[in-house]
Formats: structure tokens, sequence, C-alpha cells
């Protein structure tokens, strides 16, 4: 991966800074390019680290069979394949992203076979690759299939993880049906679209971390008490419509 793609795989489009660890170790701190590296997956944590980790914020990753079972509810019957591309799906306190993509068993570790894998976009880059044959027609539907898939989550090392997975999981796919080049920026896209489309959110706010004013004064769930930045609402993009709003916009009641 390289340093361009690296630098929009750690934008936080709402505040258009990077986005933070919002964990114990770093707290409001801004992830690096230079600690992407650092950034292991659950499953590669010590025992100890995991542990404390489902104390502070309830972290248990989901195992592939029981997403699958859950995902088999999502897959209903629709008019055509492109009504399954473009049909939208969110993953909320997504962590790794495993309802999305399954490049690997969250618990295990065990790397999953393409053909085998049950993520939603998963199912979505299948048919694309099964339906379309040129490549201007497989970019196109491969992009609306990312463009689909949405995704939240609070600390920004599994943040992080879940759109390197969604991203790599594209690149996957389009290696499995092309031996040529995207076109020029193709990847750059990809890398926009997910950094839009997996975004850093605290659940109970609908802000980013440590930035709903009405929170002044609390512990942050790890002990920690942070100064406010005032109410930043996340946004995030319809991307037929073009429409950019505050996700809280579109839960029940709006703002409460």
């Amino acid at each position: 991966m390289n340093n361009e793609i690296l630098n929009i795989l750690l934008r936080d489009r709402t505040t258009g800074k990077n986005i933070l660890w919002a964990n114990a170790e770093h707290g409001a701190e801004e992830i690096q390019a230079a600690q992407a590296d650092s950034i292991v997956p659950r499953y590669e944590k010590a025992r100890a680290h995991q542990k404390q980790r489902t104390r502070d914020r309830a972290e248990i990753f989901t195992p592939p069979e029981i997403c699958a079972m859950q995902n088999d509810l999502l897959w209903t019957t629709r008019k055509s394949w492109t009504d399954y591309v473009d049909a939208k799906f969110l993953e909320i306190t997504c962590g790794e992203a495993p309802y999305l993509v399954s490049r690997y068993n969250a618990v295990t570790g065990d790397a999953i076979l393409l053909d085998k894998r049950i993520g939603l976009l998963d199912r979505k880059l299948r048919l694309v690759n099964a339906e379309t044959k040129p490549l201007p027609d497989w970019t196109t539907w491969a992009l609306r299939a990312v463009e689909s898939v949405y995704g939240y989550e609070f600390q920004g090392d599994n943040l992080f993880l879940a759109r390197r997975n969604v991203f790599d999981t594209v690149v996957e796919y389009f290696a499995a049906k092309f031996t040529c080049k995207p076109p020029e920026n193709f990847w750059l896209t990809v890398a926009t679209i997910i950094s839009c489309n997996l975004w850093q959110m605290d659940g109970r706010t609908g802000a980013i971390p440590y930035a709903n004013a009405n929170r002044q004064g609390t512990l942050d769930g790890f002990g920690e008490s942070h100064e406010p930045q005032g109410e930043i609402f996340c946004k995030i993009i319809d991307w037929r419509t073009g429409n950019v709003v505050e996700f809280i916009s579109l839960t029940k009641g709006g703002r409460q």
C-alpha cells in the first residue's frame, strides 16, 4: 500500500484530520502514517490486551459462521443482480468489519478463501465478477458496491483495520478477475470512498470521539477525562444522490 492510499485511509472526512486512536494507550491522539504498521488485528494481540479491550469497550468479535447466518437473513431476493449491488448496508460498531468483508476469521486469524467469504461486500463483488466482462463495466459496478456499504467504529485502530480490509478485499476480487492494471487513480477513488463510508463515531452521540459538548466533565470509558472539541457530528454521503448529511439526522427522532 503506497503512502498516498495510506494517508487517505487514515483521514477523517468529518474533521479533515486523521482518525483518532481513541483507545486506552493513546486517547485522543491522531493516528499517524508512521504508526500504521504497529496496528494489528485483535487475534494478534496478547490475551491480556484482548481482555482489557473487552472490559473497556465491550470489544468481542463475532465468528464468521455467526456473521454468515445473520448476513443470510439480509441477503433477500431482489429484482436483479444490480439491485443486490446497490442495496445499502450499515455495520454498526464494526470493529474490523467482519460483516462487510471476511478476509480472515476475526477470532482465530485463519485466512478465508475468496469463494468461501460471507461478507456483504464479498457477495456484491462476487456478483460483479460474475456479471461483468469489460474492465470499464467492472470498475463502475465495483465502485457502486463499495459505495453501498457503511460502518462506524469508536476505536481508531479497529477502524483503520476495517478500512484496510475493505480496500484489500477490492484488490483481491480485481486480481481474481483481471491480469491487467485498473484505470489510473482507480485505487485512490476506492480508498476515498472507503474513508467516507467507514467513519469514526461515538455511537451514543453521533459525534466524533470526545467531541460532544454535552459530555463535559465526564470520563471517556477508559477512566480518562478529555476536553471536548464542541459538537462535531459525523457526516456521511449518499453516493447516488450526492447528498452529505449528518448521520444522526438519519436516526429515529434525529438529535435528542
